[in-house]
């Protein structure tokens, strides 16, 4: 008999077996698994109430909670689609996102209602509010109570529903950084995969199993965010999770929780190594951190292994329309004898093809490149957890998705072992007088120097050559740095043309709402003042 593979199959076991255990814990508030399947079929059920049937979006605008956990599984139970939002969109964005899904119904925090109150919501006929305490003001919109909805709702479910795992389960939109966000439809059978990828690459140190204890401080309206969910849950490990990312916060909670596994994106990385205070607290109990969003430099990278020297520290790749799987920067056992130098390096890069997922690296015409780590190409996916298209928008799937396979606009080499090393962007590369330059190397060297917090590098407008990088550096407390000293760090470890010509120093970088850094603001800026000159 053929048994669908569903993402409420993971709950569904934690509260058979692991029913006992602290499965969630939310600041003060800890829920067994048994007590949070009950919240969760108390959820589904009041959403029943609600109208809300197959097929029907929704939204979610919240911080990690214990709510949040609970609508990733209440929600696909009864054949309706999660919608998680990105809270550091722009509320012109976020309402754009709301209505091109034609969300039925919204979840929203109460802090939060700022970012749509006053707006035209098309679709949205239920609001529900969202509280840890009550607020001393009128709130700009009316809902019912998360609570109060939960506590009128019963916890058995006396019905099943007819899903199957090829029904859509989550809807996820891009960020938005050069264009309207793009929407996308993830099945269950593709989260499950999803889910299952992290089980199969458990092994090793601080492999992942029901003595896991992790740390959730990405949000979980990001890419990296979903399969944790599903495996830490069908597992009966433990989810810790993190509202704000907060330095101290983090290695407090490591410490009381006895965390053994993190994921970080690497401007966290940097946030967490780089606070002062960091040796008063005891983080040995974490074994596993894996970094991912965005290329980890190699300062950051020796600085994890430095804070962190009984953890394995690898990264991973890939993208929302991936479902988050791709690469993964493990070992291969035939190499575990190599230098320990190279052995950081290649578990710095992106990593080798995942399981379910085929990747490859290719030039212009489609022909895969050379794995001998220096000629690049563009990165390409196909596979079980790779989308067939972004929601209504046929014209970018047929630009994005080519002959089945899925251009990422990554550009990266490919070594003899089958591990990627991403060298830029394809938008992001600068072509300085008929020179390829990767954003990426310069930005390594930058990070290099002990003064520098942050930096991205991007291609400025240059007169005789048409393009030259520019650097735009965010320097470390109390340190001091001048444009000569960062120029004379870089001609010790870069060629001559790929020195950055520009270097600004900011107090910030404009920053995304997975943390990534908006490198297209940092460019339009200097385009922007260029053409005014010209004009």
């Amino acid at each position: 008999m053929f048994v669908p593979l569903l993402v409420t199959d993971f709950l569904n076991r934690a509260v058979k077996h692991y029913g006992k255990k602290i499965g969630i814990v939310d600041g003060k508030k800890q829920f067994t698994y048994a007590q949070f399947g009950e919240r969760v079929n108390r959820l589904s059920n009041a959403l029943m109430s609600l109208g809300i049937r197959k097929g029907d979006r929704v939204a979610v605008i919240d911080t990690n909670s214990h709510r949040y956990m609970e609508l990733y599984y209440g929600v696909p139970q009864i054949g309706a689609i999660l919608l998680p939002i990105n809270i550091r969109l722009t509320p012109g964005d976020i309402i754009y996102v709301l209505n091109d899904a034609e969300a039925k119904c919204l979840f929203v925090n109460q802090d939060m209602v700022h970012l749509v109150e006053g707006s035209q919501l098309d679709s949205v006929e239920k609001m529900i509010i969202m509280r840890d305490e009550p607020v001393g003001r009128e709130l700009g919109i009316q809902g019912e109570d998360y609570e109060e909805l939960l506590s009128h709702s019963t916890p058995l479910l006396d019905r099943e529903w007819d899903i199957d795992e090829n029904d859509p389960a989550e809807m996820f939109y891009t960020s938005g950084t050069t264009a309207k966000p793009k929407g996308m439809l993830h099945t269950h059978r593709m989260l499950y995969l999803c889910a299952f990828r992290d089980l199969f690459l458990g092994s090793g140190k601080g492999g992942i199993s029901d003595e896991t204890v992790f740390l959730q401080v990405v949000p979980l309206f990001h890419a990296n965010a979903w399969r944790k969910v599903h495996i830490i849950t069908g597992l009966g490990a433990r989810m810790v999770l993190v509202r704000q990312f907060l330095p101290e916060d983090v290695c407090k909670f490591i410490q009381k929780e006895r965390v053994t596994y993190i994921e970080l994106v690497p401007t966290m990385a940097d946030m967490l190594t780089q606070f002062e205070d960091m040796d008063r607290y005891d983080v040995s109990s974490v074994q596993r951190i894996c970094a991912g969003g965005a290329t980890l430099s190699r300062a950051t990278h020796e600085a994890l292994i430095e804070k962190f020297p009984e953890a394995m520290i690898f990264t991973g790749y890939g993208m929302s329309e991936t479902t988050s799987t791709g690469t993964t920067a493990l070992i291969k056992d035939y190499l575990k004898d190599m230098p320990e130098e190279e052995k950081r390096e290649k578990m710095r890069s992106q990593g080798f093809e995942d399981f379910f997922t085929q990747v490859r690296v290719v030039d212009a015409d489609g022909n895969d490149i050379k794995p001998d780590g220096k000629e690049t190409g563009e990165i390409i996916f196909r596979g079980h957890t790779v989308i067939d298209g972004y929601w209504r928008l046929p014209e970018t799937t047929e630009n994005t998705i080519i002959d089945g396979w899925l251009h990422s606009g990554d550009v990266a080499t490919i070594d003899e072992d089958g591990y990627l090393h991403i060298v830029d962007r394809l938008k992001d590369m600068i072509i300085s007088g008929g020179e390829n330059i990767g954003s990426i190397e310069i930005e390594d060297v930058l990070f290099s120097h002990p003064a520098v917090s942050e930096a991205a590098v991007v291609a400025a407008p240059h007169e005789k050559w048409g393009e030259t990088p520019a650097a735009v550096v965010v320097i470390k407390e109390g340190e001091d740095l001048t444009e000569e000293a960062l120029i004379a760090h870089c001609r010790q470890h870069l060629a001559g043309f790929k020195i950055p010509r520009i270097i600004e120093f900011r107090d910030s970088l404009p920053k995304g709402g997975t943390g990534k850094v908006l490198k297209s603001q940092i460019k339009a800026e200097f385009w922007e003042a260029h053409d005014k000159k010209v004009g």
